[in-house]
């Protein structure tokens, strides 16, 4: 029988791999015979390199960029196993957890050093990229990146901004000179792996929503909201298209000027993964995430894994760390729900248990297809 295992990461407890490595063994406990093909998914945030260059068999490439604010970092990207796709997180070098809590500045944070990996991955022979977007410190419209990739923004006097804009420059923007433009750009496809479908600006925008958590205080919104659309004005784009307020304004500057395609995370992920093939001939999915709720259901990796699932005839299981709200929400989408919690435990104690609990749910899992006679050749 062949079984395919295809979670999300438990956030905060165990990452996706460590999930389909617990589930395996717990599976493997009972039924040692079965086909277990793994595939660690993300839904384009954090851990979506990781996913994607795990199950296309691919290399870690390690570099040095800059961070949010300019100093130099070590992150990491990574190249498909057929050396064509390379595979990068904007949170990498961009990301909110690269700085602490008292540095967080919109109107200083760059992406400069994402522009810097994108480069290195153009430079490696890529001429497919997939971006997860999800995490990152910035407002900058995806100005910074534009700079590295060589795109020179001048002022009002005819003078270069230096390399690094963020969020409190894109106001002073007067021109930008695209000849520098990295020519290999023009032969590259760019697949964004975005669920987030706030516009640039507007009441759920980017400096609305987004600039918040990113360390601005309520005084720097309005300030922030007038750069964005005078970024907006820059390009001729719409600041209203669904998509654009991503990362801070990252998802209209790569879909207006590079010319990306946005898409949902977890879509992109699941078929650069290669699972809709993988499904063929399967006689069960399990997918599993930390937290499921209503919430699942609307585009979140289990419940898009689990459609993909139902097309081909594969019942999906849900192994969840903890399942709130309505069950019969989630029963629609999959066979089965199940939390793998053990009795009346604290969240951090659920949280320290996650491996072993993962293996007990993998093995009765293995038991119940036992039980009911789902062992037979498919």
């Amino acid at each position: 029988m062949k079984i395919i295992i295809a979670p999300d990461s438990f956030k905060g407890a165990l990452r996706a791999p460590a999930v389909c490595a617990a589930l395996r063994e717990g599976w493997l406990s009972r039924r040692q015979k079965d086909e277990l093909l793994l595939f660690p998914l993300a839904d384009g945030g954090e851990g979506t390199c990781e996913a994607l260059v795990r199950s296309t068999g691919g290399v870690f490439l390690e570099l040095t960029a800059r961070d949010p604010l300019m100093r130099p970092v070590r992150c990491v990207c990574g190249v498909s196993g057929d050396g064509g796709t390379g595979i990068m997180e904007l949170a990498s070098a961009s990301g909110i957890e690269l700085l602490k809590k008292e540095e967080l500045d919109p109107f200083r944070a760059t992406t400069y050093g994402s522009g810097e990996v994108l480069k290195h991955l153009l430079g490696r022979g890529c001429r497919r990229i997939v971006l997860g977007i999800g995490g990152s410190a910035t407002v900058d419209g995806g100005a910074g990146m534009l700079q590295a990739l060589g795109v020179r923004f001048y002022d009002r006097a005819g003078k270069e901004l230096p390399p690094g804009a963020g969020g409190g420059d894109l106001e002073r923007i007067a021109r930008a000179d695209m000849t520098g433009l990295d020519p290999r750009l023009a032969q590259t496809r760019i697949m964004v792996a975005c669920d987030v479908t706030n516009p640039l600006c507007g009441p759920r925008g980017a400096a609305a929503v987004f600039a918040p958590q990113k360390g601005a205080a309520p005084g720097m919104i309005p300030a922030l909201e007038s750069a964005l659309r005078a970024w907006a004005a820059l390009w001729g784009g719409d600041p209203e298209l669904p998509g654009g307020g991503a990362a801070g304004g990252v998802g209209f500057m790569l879909r207006n000027v590079l010319k990306a395609e946005l898409c949902s995370g977890a879509k992109l992920v699941i078929e650069s993964a290669g699972l809709p093939g993988a499904l063929e001939g399967a006689a069960l999915l399990i997918t599993g995430e930390g937290c499921s709720d209503e919430q699942t259901v609307c585009g979140k990796l289990c419940a898009v894994a689990a459609d993909f699932a139902a097309a081909r005839g594969v019942p999906a299981v849900l192994c969840s760390g903890a399942v709130k709200g309505d069950y019969c929400i989630l029963q629609k989408v999959f066979a089965a729900v199940f939390s793998i919690s053990n009795g009346a435990i604290t969240l951090e104690e659920a949280m320290k248990n996650t491996e072993s609990n993962l293996r007990l749910a993998g093995a009765d899992l293995a038991a119940l297809a036992e039980i009911f006679g789902k062992g037979g050749d498919r």
